[in-house]
């Protein structure tokens, strides 16, 4: 199986698997607002290590962000594709971003938090000067390439998303995932199944009782 580490965390992947997926099954800390389809950019990640088990960046990424951009390593994860055996470590803007506004928060010994501010604020203004620079022709290739069905409405299964979205910040709140994911079920199904089985249980207990 291929060696894929997201954020200092190794994970299980498979050959062809999308690296926002891998990320996504084990709760990292990554974006995946459009639901993979190269619109929100929020899984823009920088490849620290195998990007050449990677496939080429593709036409979406390649209208968003600038060769200078592309050379330095960053992808976007929902269109990186495992290729390779590996291994393979990303560092998603999400947690690069998390890290940075950490140390503004609670600056590392000897360092006054000014300090830190300044790397967090070019940060975020190089990655809106990199994706401005190149609209609207970035968004009409994402548009062209999403569908406008898919693109007004990125989330295939809307209760799985939800589901993604809280293991994200229960990790990040509490250092775990708040409970396994079930595939092809989201958390709203899951509720729905724990609290069918409670009424079952309730009626049991009423016929015992009478």
């Amino acid at each position: 199986m291929p060696k894929v580490i997201i954020n200092d965390v190794e994970m299980e992947a498979k050959p062809g698997e999308r690296l926002v997926s891998v990320a996504r099954r084990n709760a990292a800390h990554i974006g995946f607002v459009c639901g993979g389809n190269g619109v929100c950019q929020t899984c823009q990640c920088r490849v620290l290590a195998g990007a050449d088990q990677l496939n080429p960046p593709t036409a979406v990424e390649l209208a968003w962000m600038p060769e200078r951009r592309l050379a330095e390593g960053h992808r976007l994860a929902c269109q990186a594709s495992i290729r390779g055996q590996g291994p393979i470590e990303i560092l998603s803007k999400a947690e690069e971003l998390r890290r940075q506004a950490a140390h503004v928060v609670q600056p590392p010994a000897n360092e006054q938090w000014v300090d830190q501010l300044n790397p967090l604020v070019n940060n975020v203004l190089q990655l809106w000067v990199d994706q401005l620079s190149r609209y609207p022709f970035n968004l009409i290739n994402a548009v062209r390439h999403a569908g406008p069905v898919r693109f007004t409405n990125p989330a295939d299964d809307v209760a799985q998303w939800v589901d993604d979205t809280f293991r994200v910040g229960s990790m990040m709140l509490t250092g775990s995932a708040a409970a396994p994911r079930v595939p092809g079920q989201g958390r709203t199904e899951a509720a729905l199944d724990n609290a069918a089985r409670d009424v079952r249980r309730a009626e049991a207990e009423v016929k015992r009782l009478s």
